[in-house]
């Protein structure tokens, strides 16, 4: 049976300077567990991120810290995933189908049909990153699709049931 594990929502509290590593250049950045106590040592969670991962990051940044597993030392490590509340123009984007979406919806349900093609778009392709991310080497590209696919139907059920089951 697969492990159910729990996004925990952190906001990023600050990112360190670029430094030099043995694995090459990485910011250290502070998340701040938004399910602690303010302040306490328990919400703190620190991640180095390379300058690609760290870079579209600010102070303030709402984000998802996905579990993957532990890292050699038996640290946790998490997959970071930017929520909703940061891609603002995302949720601006309208989609022009005038065949699919009935004259009679509002400009506002548009924007909410809009972004909410946007977020499962984004959970979807999450969902093929971490397919390739943990099957490479055991699957083909079709294998991904199906997987993926999998992952994110599981999520749309487990948030499903949590909406009918608090």
């Amino acid at each position: 049976m697969a492990k159910v594990v729990q996004a925990i929502t952190a906001k990023v509290e600050a990112i360190g300077k670029l430094k030099t590593g043995n694995y090459g250049k990485y910011r250290s950045v502070l998340f701040l567990d938004q399910s602690q106590p303010q302040g306490s040592e328990a919400a703190k969670i620190w991640k180095s991120l390379s300058e690609e991962e760290a870079q579209d990051l600010t102070q303030g940044t709402i984000v998802q810290l996905v579990p993957a597993g532990k890292d050699r030392n038996g640290k946790d490590k998490h997959n970071i995933v930017r929520t909703d509340a940061n891609s603002a123009p995302a949720t601006k984007r309208v989609v022009h189908r005038p065949d699919c979406i009935p004259a009679t919806w509002s400009d506002e349900q548009k924007l909410t049909l809009s972004a909410q093609i946007c977020d499962h778009a984004d959970l979807l392709r999450f969902c093929l990153e971490v397919a390739h991310e943990k099957f490479a080497g055991l699957a083909d590209q079709r294998d991904f699709r199906a997987l993926a696919t999998t992952l994110y139907l599981q999520i749309l059920r487990q948030q499903t049931d949590s909406e009918l089951n608090p």
